[in-house]
């Protein structure tokens, strides 16, 4: 199906775009390919004027792979789950290198319109650029960016910095270069074709593997009913026949005394199995290419061993991301949000330093470190959402005069009671031993 779009705007201006992103192929890919090789093999000869970087059929392709993959689509919404939220924070380093989060700085970009900046960064390196427009409005409802926009990729050249009006045409246009529109317009170019260039062809050859085993299936896996007659009448076997085929929807068939009815189902060969492994090692390819892992895709592990070294793994691959996301906004978005007058200058955008951890091992390390340290109320409520009250080993340890007091006895471990503590040792916890008064009160009994 062609759609013409004119939702899409560049200063106000419709932009003109065609979709084409239903029955994709495998030659059109490699057509696409091979005029981007075209492309690169004359570009430093053609002169200004002519479309040469246009990859809408080649965003085509990969807004196909990604609307009608359901795997691909689970993917890259576990890369946005790691990558957005209450993880990120506007902050100034001190003198000793650690960031102070500024908090009321921090609230302006946590909303809809600087996730939309967050993606668009990601979505480069999927896709290969993002052209971002960034108006200085302010909501007076929420005192934030007010529009924050995607400009469609068909329209943009990334590699000849242009945005076209009609696809494939190259007036009228923008050079988004110029002084007029480079305070508000960002490209971000990896210079690339993007991951998708890579996960375009599997998915492709997945969809055509997946058709043949449905009409496999649909072939062999479905059983066959024989009825057998006595009657030498075509019009009886008919009449058997005919009531065998509705007995799927009615439930019931009548047959002569001496009919029978029997299920011949086939016996399984591995023949289903060459579909079954190439959509597996398809799904397998595009999650270690996307997350990095496949099991962090949903696929189960035979051993504990093998989910946690694929844990790492995938921790290193967001840690990638967030690296990725740090410098684009360092570098392009935050000195155009000063400008602006949005944001302070002197603040840098900044990933909270903190481990990724499943609830289990949050418990276990929660309750490791508040058996050393005292941990505050306020802590455990952010994280759990649970109202405590005080610390019990905390308060123990005042009280007692800890481990570390003088007087206290270098092996005691807070095992046993105060009270304990005083019968065998005949002080409390932190008191200086007077050895004179033990001698005093020997004398004594021996007198």
């Amino acid at each position: 199906m062609n759609i013409v779009s004119t939702d899409t705007t560049f200063r106000g201006t419709p932009l003109e775009s065609i979709f084409r992103t239903s029955k994709k192929t495998i030659q059109e890919y490699v057509r696409e390919i091979d005029r981007h090789c075209r492309y690169k093999s004359v570009q430093s000869q053609v002169t200004r004027g002519v479309v040469l970087d246009d990859r809408g059929p080649l965003i085509d392709l990969y807004e196909a792979c990604v609307q009608q993959d359901a795997h691909l689509s689970a993917v890259l919404e576990t890369v946005e789950s790691q990558i957005i939220g209450e993880r990120y924070m506007l902050a100034r380093q001190n003198e000793r290198g650690k960031y102070i989060k500024d908090v009321e700085e921090t609230k302006k970009i946590q909303g809809s319109q600087f996730t939309k900046i967050i993606k668009g960064i990601v979505e480069s390196k999927w896709y290969g650029y993002t052209l971002l427009e960034i108006m200085p409005t302010i909501n007076p409802l929420t005192n934030k960016l007010a529009e924050v926009n995607i400009i469609e990729r068909r329209n943009v050249l990334p590699n000849q910095n242009r945005v076209v009006k009609r696809q494939g045409q190259w007036t009228p246009g923008w050079d988004i270069t110029s002084n007029q529109y480079s305070c508000n317009y960002i490209l971000i170019n990896t210079g690339t074709l993007g991951l998708f260039s890579a996960t375009t062809p599997l998915i492709l050859a997945k969809k055509f593997t997946l058709a043949n085993y449905v009409n496999f299936s649909h072939t062999y896996g479905q059983p066959i009913i024989h009825g057998k007659t006595e009657s030498e009448s075509i019009q009886d076997r008919q009449r058997l026949a005919q009531s065998i085929a509705n007995a799927a929807q009615n439930k019931i068939v009548v047959t002569g005394l001496n009919d029978e009815v029997d299920i011949k189902t086939f016996t399984m060969s591995n023949s289903e199995h060459i579909y079954s492994s190439l959509i597996e090692f398809v799904n397998k390819e595009v999650a270690n290419l996307i997350v990095g892992s496949s099991s962090m895709a949903g696929e189960t592990q035979s051993y504990v061993g093998s989910t946690n070294a694929h844990q790492d793994i995938f921790r290193e691959r967001i840690e990638v991301y967030r690296e990725y996301i740090e410098n684009v906004m360092n570098e392009e978005i935050l000195p155009r949000l000063v400008d602006m007058g949005y944001i302070k200058s002197g603040l840098e955008f900044k990933y909270a330093n903190r481990v990724e951890m499943s609830n289990k091992d949050k418990i276990s390390l929660y309750s490791f470190i508040t058996d050393k340290y005292e941990v505050s109320a306020d802590e455990i409520e952010k994280e759990f959402g649970i109202v405590v009250g005080k610390q019990f080993n905390a308060l123990s340890e005042m009280i007692g005069g800890g481990n570390n007091m003088t007087g206290a006895h270098s092996n005691d471990r807070h095992i046993m009671t105060d009270e304990e503590y005083y019968k065998r040792y005949g002080y409390q916890r932190g008191e200086k031993p007077n050895r004179t008064r033990k001698v005093e009160n020997f004398l004594t009994e021996e007198e």
